[in-house]
């Protein structure tokens, strides 16, 4: 299976990714972009140094001229891409997947390479003739502080006291987090904030409850108002509540809809459009409705996201169940832990402590309804991508769908998807129904169409 995934290049370190693929492949995106100037950012994966020194090389030898960001977020290179003169970013990281991994996320301009634009590039890296050149590496380590400097002057501190714990999974943030808490002078409970580049607690995906066990027992123990997750490069966040009770990310996603939206009554139709992608729940499209939105359902993946928002540049808002949040109203529209957590302590902090009467956590998602839901089931792909996906389309061709992504099938009271991740070989699932015998009724129905195409024990367990 090829490295060059629909978002990003990732695979085996030291086999599928080594220092000749990085060389080369810093050599075909000189080329393929005709760049003269590339920010580059690594995570602390072991393969790093080897890729990072390799595909600068390559880089250099066809006359990019290089910023170097050091070992840093995914979210700081997104800033890079507003603030720095570059043509073009990239982050090597493998993001919340096992250690032996890693990769490279690449930003054309402003906006991720993804789907077509990498297979064009892959198409280069092929035909192995590059252009030649001599660049220079230049020490942008420190645009960290500049980084958190902006987060800071657009989130603002927050207007009260806040104690929260935050869980880095050993992964890069931790450090970062550390130092911009301090800024906006929040207490905070650190979990697994250090460096370990094997993970050796938890993978860094806060949109796993069992990756969010310790963040709940340190967040219980020590009286913080709520935590929050991070994943390994640094822009994904999950959170649990003031009783260590894990909250799905489309749930989260409300309270940036509402105070986001409220801030736009009388707005366009463009103007309060929200995006959100097929896994959603129906609780968030009924608030994004209820806050005077327009709800739009797309495809899932941060990229497509991200064009979504560059072809509606007024929509303030789009996020994923997978924990990516786009705020695009007085921030440039990407995905950044950091900044999310920043954005999300000033709502919260606008209301009094728990501690003197104000809300608790929990209470900001009391008035959703809990809709009966499966979770994110991932079942094998045991048979041809394409052809599966035609027979699951062909067995629900006589009910109401969406096949932006996958295919969403619409029940009287609820809805089931079934979508091909692109990064795995397998198929992600996902029901949900207005009660557990509604759901049930759902689960029946599938197994009663698909049951005998596809082994759907993962998706009944889920």
């Amino acid at each position: 299976m090829s490295v060059f995934k629909a978002y990003d290049i990732r695979g085996l370190a030291h086999s599928e990714l080594d220092a000749s693929f990085a060389e080369r492949l810093g050599k075909s995106l000189a080329t393929h972009l005709n760049a003269n100037t590339i920010a580059v950012a690594r995570d602390i994966r072991e393969s790093g140094p080897e890729l990072h020194g390799a595909f600068l090389k390559g880089l250099t030898a066809s006359g990019v001229d290089v910023l170097d960001l050091g070992v840093t977020t995914t979210g700081v290179l997104y800033r890079s891409t507003v603030d720095l003169p570059v043509d073009a970013a990239v982050v090597i990281t493998a993001s919340h997947n096992p250690p032996e991994y890693n990769g490279f996320k690449i930003c054309n301009g402003k906006l991720p390479m993804a789907g077509q634009e990498l297979q064009e590039l892959k198409n280069t890296f092929d035909n192995n003739v590059f252009r030649d050149g001599k660049g220079v590496v230049k020490d942008f380590s420190d645009f960290e502080n500049q980084y958190l400097e902006t987060i800071v002057s657009n989130a603002g501190i927050p207007k009260r006291k806040m104690k929260i714990a935050i869980d880095c999974g050993n992964a890069v943030p931790g450090p970062l987090t550390i130092r911009l808490m301090e800024k906006l002078g929040v207490e905070l409970i650190p979990v697994h904030c250090n460096w370990d580049d094997k993970f050796p607690n938890h993978p860094p995906d806060p949109t796993r409850p069992e990756n969010m066990e310790d963040l709940a027992k340190a967040v219980v123990d020590n009286n913080a108002e709520f935590g929050i997750g991070m994943d390994g490069d640094g822009d994904r966040i999950g959170v649990v509540d003031e009783n260590g009770k894990f909250i799905h990310p489309d749930r989260l996603m409300t309270i940036f809809v509402k105070d986001i939206l409220g801030e736009r009554e009388g707005g366009t139709e463009s103007e309060r459009t929200v995006f959100y992608d097929v896994k959603c729940s129906m609780a968030l499209e009924e608030v994004i409705y209820s806050s005077g939105g327009f709800p739009k359902m797309v495809r899932t993946g941060h990229s497509f996201m991200k064009r979504e928002l560059k072809e509606n540049p007024d929509s303030p808002l789009a996020g994923e169940m997978s924990g990516h949040f786009f705020l695009n109203d007085r921030w440039p529209g990407f995905d950044d832990s950091l900044y999310n957590t920043a954005r999300l302590l000033e709502i919260i902090a606008r209301e009094p402590s728990p501690n003197e009467g104000g809300p608790s956590f929990s209470d900001w998602f009391e008035d959703l309804p809990n809709y009966a839901s499966t979770g994110e089931a991932k079942v094998p792909l045991s048979f041809d991508r394409e052809q599966t996906m035609s027979s699951v389309i062909r067995v629900f061709s006589d009910m109401n769908s969406s096949t932006v992504d996958g295919v969403r099938v619409r029940y009287p009271d609820g809805w089931f998807l079934c979508r091909p991740s692109n990064t795995e070989p397998i198929l992600v699932m996902r029901a949900e129904a207005n009660d557990e015998e509604g759901l049930i009724k759902i689960k029946q129905d599938v197994e009663k169409r698909l049951g005998e195409i596809i082994n759907l024990e993962k998706f009944h367990n889920a």
